[in-house]
């Protein structure tokens, strides 16, 4: 019974105020409960989605556990899942490359100043000026092409 005192009031003093500092200064946070050891305590490795991470040791697995659905932060077994390989990556210095939405060009349709984005449909309407197209071949549609020149 001693020892299960002893867990319970390690579990009542953990606060996570580190790992849950890192996890919201952070994006994609995942933690990875790792087992106990014979040298180690049962621990968690906090995983950032470019590979930096954070180990800490925590009272148990169930602690951690509560504390991350309480935090809305996925977590995962390490002995079953392995850790992922941005963490090796994030070792050699290797970091991804990210890509942000100024640095892409302008998009190229006509919807641009148009209505909102969601594509043809969203409001019932078409891009080709507000009436819905059924898919029929209407003749005298301004979109059609004209047939290709007979091959002679």
């Amino acid at each position: 019974m001693g020892a299960r005192r002893g867990r319970d009031r390690a579990a009542a003093d953990f606060d996570g105020d580190d790992l849950l500092a890192f996890a919201r200064s952070r994006g994609g946070v995942e933690v990875y409960l790792e087992p106990r050891t014979n040298l180690y305590g049962v621990s968690v490795l906090l995983v950032a989605d470019d590979g930096e991470y954070l180990r800490r040791p925590v009272p148990d697995a169930e602690t951690v556990r509560r504390f991350c659905a309480e935090h809305g932060i996925p977590v995962y077994d390490a002995a079953r899942t392995g850790y992922p390989r941005r963490v090796r990556d994030y070792d050699r210095g290797v970091r991804p490359q990210r890509v942000e939405l100024d640095d892409l060009p302008p998009w190229p349709g006509h919807d641009v100043s148009g209505p909102a984005r969601g594509g043809p449909g969203v409001d019932g309407s078409d891009v080709d000026g507000g009436r819905a197209d059924d898919g029929a071949d209407d003749e005298g549609d301004e979109d059609d092409e004209p047939p290709p020149p007979p091959v002679t």
